[in-house]
């Protein structure tokens, strides 16, 4: 286990215990503050049973697919920028018009527009993957050296071999950082939106099993559903995104 999720884990058992501690005085309703056991035990039914393990699967792969979509559209328009002055004029407007916006802000809109279907779900995940993702790539790619864009004329490059050879790996650390960015405001994007709409299409994700748990007053699910929501962010960040890290900005010694 690495440093990071041990002390993350480590804080974690400290915290249980100071919840128990909390819930043992007396002091509140265990409708507020159920036991740690009570937690558990809604947490490992809810994946015996299934639903916990669909609803996280349905999340995950709106989040997977939006993620995609948002840094693919980022790499198009900055792409774009690089080789028209006007593309670049009307990125950064458009960045500062909706970068400031969250997710959550433009839900009567795509109310509005799309109802409330898993397209509206995408729609406001891809909303808070852009625009972190755009300004990153900006970031990273004003970052690159002068003298690295002379490698253009000795060799010849065009535009596309220029971003490609040069600056893409260069701002790699920049696009990881995005990426990071992007993924945090998505996932909180995302059961957001899930906890507003319900159960999208016919289906749920983890954030219509918080929502539902707290209709039916199960607090117990309701917090162990929130359980599954941070540790997931925890896995992701800590093992995906340090795994690509360790395999390329710190294996070429871009950084320490």
């Amino acid at each position: 286990m690495k440093s990071g999720l041990k002390t993350k884990f480590f804080w974690f058992i400290i915290f249980l215990i100071t919840w128990e501690a909390v819930r043992s005085a007396g002091s509140f309703s265990p409708l507020i503050f159920p036991s740690v056991k009570s937690i558990f035990t809604a947490l490992y039914n809810s994946f015996a049973e299934g639903e916990m393990f669909f609803q996280l699967s349905f999340s995950l792969f709106l989040i997977i697919f939006s993620l995609a979509a948002g840094t693919l559209t980022a790499f198009i328009l900055v792409l774009g920028s690089n080789i028209s002055s006007v593309l670049d004029s009307l990125l950064k407007s458009l960045v500062s018009f909706f970068h400031p916006l969250p997710g959550v802000a433009i839900l009567p809109i795509v109310i509005l527009w799309t109802g409330t279907g898993v397209e509206s779900v995408m729609i406001i995940v891809i909303h808070s993957v852009l625009w972190p993702m755009v300004t990153n790539l900006y970031t990273g790619y004003s970052s690159v050296p002068e003298n690295y864009t002379l490698f253009r004329k000795n060799y010849r490059m065009n535009n596309v071999q220029l971003f490609t050879k040069i600056t893409l790996p260069h701002s790699l650390p920049y696009i990881i950082a995005g990426l990071k960015i992007s993924f945090a405001r998505s996932w909180r994007a995302l059961i957001s939106a899930e906890m507003i709409f319900g159960a999208a299409g016919g289906k749920g994700g983890i954030g219509w099993y918080i929502f539902s748990r707290r209709v039916f007053m199960d607090t117990p699910g309701m917090y162990a559903g929130l359980i599954v929501i941070v540790v997931t962010g925890i896995i992701i960040e800590e093992l995906f995104f340090s795994f690509i890290e360790n395999k390329t900005v710190k294996k070429w010694g871009i950084v320490n």
